[in-house]
């Protein structure tokens, strides 16, 4: 069983790396419809960040975001799958897996968290974003 900060912590560093992840793709993505999927996916995962950092804050917890090493690790990883193809459909692929491990793990805290609040509302307001992220990249496949 997670607590509420935890909780937070987990909706602040996911949506963290969903704006990094994002971030270190978007000049890849030229212009056009998908850049402007990807661009408001960023949107949407920076508002749910600056949401839990606020909560996070408002009770004396400093958030931490995504580590130095995993952020690190994201950008290879994103240049190396699109050193050879950077089509919208690969990127969207690469989206789509990203989102799908985000889903997965999104369920497993929120069937971890008891609590009936404002902080199962914003985590699943995270788990929502996953799942339109998925379904608005599928249009790219």
């Amino acid at each position: 069983m997670i607590d509420s900060n935890e909780m937070l912590r987990y909706i602040y560093e996911t949506s963290d790396m969903g704006c990094y992840g994002i971030q270190s793709i978007l000049d890849t993505a030229g212009e056009g419809p998908f850049h402007d999927a990807l661009q408001e996916q960023l949107t949407e995962y920076a508002r749910l960040r600056e949401e839990a950092d606020g909560r996070l804050r408002r009770r004396g917890i400093a958030p931490e975001g995504v580590g130095a090493m995993a952020k690190l690790s994201s950008r290879m990883m994103s240049g190396l799958k699109t050193l050879t193809d950077r089509s919208p459909s690969h990127i969207a692929e690469m989206m789509i897996e990203g989102n799908t491990m985000g889903m997965t793990k999104s369920i497993q805290h929120l069937h971890d968290y008891k609590e009936e609040d404002d902080v199962r509302a914003l985590a699943n307001q995270l788990l929502k974003t996953e799942e339109n992220n998925i379904r608005q990249m599928k249009q790219f496949l």
